[in-house]
This record gives C-alpha cells, structure tokens and sequence, in this order.
C-alpha cells in the first residue's frame, strides 16, 4: 500500500491546513491497514486453521518421517542381512 502522496513538491512551503489534511489522510491509512492486520491475524490463528493443522496436515508429515524411518530401518537390515 502507498502512501498518501503530497499535493506540492518538496521545495514549496505547506500551510496548516494542508499538514491537517494529510495528516488526516495517513490516520485514515493506518487504520486501514491497522484493520487488514486484524483481519489477518484473526483467520491465520482461528480454530478453523488449527483444527485443519491438526487433522490435516500434521498426519501428513508425520507419515512422511514415518515413511522414513521405516526406510532407514529396512536399508540397515538389508546391510546386516548381505554384509556391508
């Protein structure tokens, strides 16, 4: 997201009024994104996005070490069996 941009160049003065304005602009922005920041937060720690963790993917990689172990396992009985 931008920021608000200056009406004028950095060599021209700014009245009261302009700084007002574009001090009221920043706020307005930040509580934007103050607002998507919120919003993301809530969705990426909501019990929706837990419990698909834990059901979903945790399983996944934890047959997939499993997988693994289970195949170190056979390659070094398969090493005892033919004698490094």
């Amino acid at each position: 997201m931008e920021l608000v941009p200056t009406k004028r160049n950095k060599n021209t003065k700014f009245s009261l009024e302009d700084l007002i304005e574009h001090k009221a602009a920043l706020k307005l922005q930040l509580g934007q994104q103050r607002e998507k920041i919120n919003l993301s937060s809530k969705s990426l720690f909501s019990i929706e996005t837990l419990t698909t963790y834990l059901f979903v993917t945790l399983p996944s990689n934890l047959s997939v070490t499993d997988g693994i172990n289970m195949g170190m396992k056979l390659v070094k009985a398969i090493r005892r069996f033919f004698g490094k």
